[in-house]
């Protein structure tokens, strides 16, 4: 069974809104919709975790977020452990 991609939660919905009023590099600021269209995550999504709520992602959303708002990912969003991550520590013991 290939691995899962890693999970990520954001870490402040008003933070993510505050850089999405901020040009980017292009000059660009960002609504829901164009945070949507440029990430591939869904206006609802996005919608949602700017209120801090569905605020899991998987890695490659969670840095195409970051890069469009241009900052790293870590400051965005901390990595939650998986259970299945856990289970092999488990059996390492």
């Amino acid at each position: 069974m290939p691995d899962q991609e890693p999970t990520y939660r954001l870490n402040d919905g008003e933070l993510l809104s505050r850089l999405m009023r901020c040009p980017d590099r292009g000059g660009r600021r960002h609504t829901v919709r164009s945070l949507a269209e440029v990430t591939g995550i869904s206006k609802s999504k996005i919608s949602c975790m700017l209120r801090d709520r569905q605020t899991k992602l998987p890695q490659s959303k969670a840095t195409a977020l970051a890069d469009a708002v241009d900052v790293r990912r870590k400051a965005l969003f901390t990595p939650i452990a998986s259970a299945s991550a856990d289970a092999d520590k488990e059996g390492e013991r």
